[in-house]
């Protein structure tokens, strides 16, 4: 199976080079079970019962030989629901890590692989962990781990299968926990706002998923949508529910949340049963939705983050950080703390580093000792050859160097002090006169070079101590004085170390004794003899000063170099510190800028809703104003047509009954006076109609009866009717 994390150019390695380790350890287990290094074997303990959590050595010197910046993919959720089959397809493999086949869960604790991804300096550490709902494990178990899986990793996984219900969530109550069984800051204060600044991001994987994730009308929307919107989507009671509770510890624990779905790799249920074993059988559906699966993990991972910015935390110091984690969550009195445990993990990564850098120090010493020839080395650095003091340098650099390393991005400037003055005072002493690990070496130095040296000289002298047993007849004080020049230069080219001037002083003192046996060669002069002698003395005196001299200036230089050194690594790591803090309180500006303009933004748009809504709300309250006019007028305008219609009728009828009236009367004159009559009538009965239906349009129209009256009044008065004749 190719790796895909090869096409991502990451690298697949293993932890523990040149040992014989499974492709699988456990970091933690309950304190029920033990790991069996031997047979790397699970076995349980009889008798004990499940209570604590306990942290695997060998794990740990694992994880802890990690000196990069580390991310770290943890896995969790119910039992068997593929999460061991999902990281080790990670690894290009598919038996990365135990996979069950039964009903009980394989996977106890939390297990991480000893096969890691690297690129570009990071490297990717995946953990497998207990499901959350594991037969033996109690709510209190599951809390612990899920803890301790999230304060570890950098982006939590949360397998399941299928589409979750909202009504779900009420099994995922250890989330809603979180609040409760953390605290950033040593405080103790209440800061879940906090928890998103140190948590790890969390993807939400949905396995064997076959339907189409919907919104509330059903149309088809994208998972992450649908879990946000749906799954997380608060109840809006007055008093949160269990659901509620999860949903708020999802979304405002974690600080980026996505979703992603899976097919079922197959719909064979004996490919089901053990998949690892039927890869050739599996869906390709479900073999390309994985390789997308691990792109998008590998593609978005994060370097875990320590606490304070900008602080990438390495393998060393994350199991430095588990330690503490299972010794808090093991004491029911106490509760993890992010400061808190952040500080006891810099201070044990700082012992820890300076005790292995001592060591070292005496590795790699003795080793450059041993290549240089061994013990005795010259002090002097400044020699051609190979000196105590040229390697110490060298050594003592490199071990600053490796302590940088190990500290800059993970130490303040002060915590960087303290270790470097620690490690320094480890291997020079201290200058209340605690003696160094160099101070040991210099002192083993000197006494087997006042050992080579004696051992030499008196190899030297025998050849002429030999004469002076038994001088020959033609050895003379000259001869001897050859001798002596010859045993000086001879010693002067092989003695080594820096007791060579000490140990010739003491043997011109000797020499200065051997007077009565010189004193039986030819021509020996006793005051010839004392000058020598004394100056011999005096330039083994002047030597042995000399080297004493460069004893005292060579270690003066190392510590004013030493510290030197220290001001300068200080100084830099000063200006880092400066500078972060200035990126820091750049960051920080720039992030209350951006949370003032989105408020600013969100305000406004509220506004601009709220105006829009009001102006659609007073635009609905003229229209339907003006549409209930309309209404009335176009009632009104029907009555009144019915009324007309009605009055030109009766009139219709009215005129017929006049006509007939007149026909019958023929006489002049009566049809004016019975139309008058029927006019008159026709207007009072129309202006008491509308006066009843209509007020002001009957006060009109009767004020226009009243007035045509009148006229139609004076009319008649002033108006003569032409007499009939008379017929008598």
């Amino acid at each position: 199976m190719a790796s895909m994390a090869t096409q991502r150019n990451f690298s697949v390695e293993s932890l523990g080079q040149g040992q014989s380790i499974p492709p699988s350890v456990p970091l933690v287990l309950p304190n029920n079970l033990e790991y069996d290094l031997g047979t790397h074997t699970v076995r349980r303990r009889p008798g004990v019962e499940r209570s604590s959590l306990t942290v695997v050595a060998e794990a740990m010197s694992l994880l802890a030989g990690i000196d990069a910046p580390v991310a770290v993919v943890a896995v969790t959720g119910p039992c068997r629901s593929g999460k061991s089959y999902m990281l080790s397809r990670m690894l290009g493999s598919s038996d990365a890590f135990q996979l069950g086949h039964s009903f009980e869960p394989e996977t106890f604790g939390i297990w991480m692989s000893t096969k890691v991804l690297t690129c570009d300096g990071l490297t990717v550490v995946l953990l497998d962990t207990e499901g959350i709902d594991a037969v033996e494990a109690e709510a209190q178990n599951d809390a612990s781990l899920l803890v301790l899986t999230i304060l570890s990793c950098s982006l939590l996984v949360f397998n399941t299968t299928s589409v979750p219900k909202q009504g779900q969530l009420e099994k995922l109550q250890c989330f809603a926990e979180l609040a409760e069984a953390v605290r950033i800051w040593k405080s103790g204060e209440l800061d879940h706002e906090e928890f998103s600044r140190h948590f790890p991001d969390l993807l939400w994987l949905l396995r064997d998923s076959t339907l189409t994730p919907t919104d509330a009308d059903g149309n088809p929307i994208d998972a992450r949508s649908y879990l946000t919107k749906r799954v997380l989507k608060e109840s809006g009671k007055f008093r949160p529910t269990p659901s509620d509770m999860v949903s708020r510890a999802i979304t405002g624990f974690f600080p980026a949340l996505d979703c992603r779905t899976l097919p079922p790799p197959s719909s064979d249920k004996h490919v089901m049963q053990n998949i690892e074993t039927n890869q050739d059988r599996l869906d390709p559906e479900f073999n390309q939705g994985m390789d997308d699966l691990v792109k998008h993990i590998l593609s978005t991972v994060k370097p875990k983050q320590g606490f304070g910015q900008g602080k990438t935390v390495t393998g060393r110091q994350l199991a430095a950080l588990v330690q503490h984690y299972v010794a808090t969550l093991n004491d029911p009195r106490s509760m993890p703390t992010l400061q808190t445990a952040w500080d006891a993990a810099l201070m044990t990564l700082v012992e820890d580093t300076v005790r292995e850098l001592q060591e070292r120090y005496v590795r790699e010493m003795r080793h450059g000792i041993e290549q240089a020839g061994g013990m005795p080395l010259e002090e002097d650095p400044t020699s051609s050859v190979p000196s105590m003091m040229s390697l110490h340098q060298a050594v003592f650099e490199g071990l600053l160097d490796t302590l940088k390393g190990r500290l800059h991005t993970f130490c303040e400037v002060a915590e960087m002090t303290q270790a470097v003055v620690d490690l320094t005072a480890g291997v020079n002493g201290t200058q209340d006169g605690s003696h160094g690990i160099l101070s040991t070496l210099l002192s083993e130095n000197r006494n087997s070079s006042e050992s080579f040296c004696n051992q030499l000289i008196q190899d030297l002298y025998k050849p002429i101590s030999d004469k002076l047993a038994s001088p020959p007849e033609d050895y003379d004080i000259k001869a001897l004085e050859a001798d002596l020049a010859q045993l000086k230069a001879t010693y002067d080219e092989n003695a080594r170390g820096p007791c060579k001037h000490k140990v010739y002083l003491q043997f011109a003192e000797f020499l200065e004794g051997q007077k009565t046996t010189f004193s039986t060669i030819k021509g020996f002069q006793e005051e010839d003899y004392k000058l020598q002698e004394e100056t011999r003395r005096r330039e083994a005196e002047v030597a042995t000063l000399q080297e004493e001299r460069l004893q005292v200036e060579r270690q003066v230089a190392l510590s004013m170099k030493e510290q030197q050194d220290q001001v300068e690594m200080l100084m830099a790591e000063f200006g880092r510190e400066v500078q972060n803090l200035k990126e820091e309180e750049k960051e920080r500006r720039d992030a209350i800028l951006r949370n003032l303009q989105a408020k600013m933004e969100e305000t406004a748009r509220r506004n601009v809703a709220m105006l829009e809504e009001l102006s659609q709300r007073q635009d609905g309250m003229v229209q339907q104003q003006m549409e209930a006019m309309q209404q009335q007028q176009r009632q009104q305008m029907e009555t009144m047509m019915g009324m007309a219609k009605a009055i030109q009728e009766r009139n219709d009828k009215l005129a017929q009954e006049v006509q007939r009236q007149a026909e019958k009367t023929k006489s002049p004159g009566m049809l004016d006076k019975v139309m008058g009559s029927v006019v008159d009538i026709f207007k009072q009965g129309a202006s008491l109609f509308l006066m009843s239906k209509f007020p002001l349009v009957g006060a009109a129209a009767a004020v226009g009866a009243s007035a045509a009256q009148a006229a139609t009044g004076r009319t008649a008065s002033t108006s003569t009717v032409p007499k009939a004749p008379s017929t008598k």
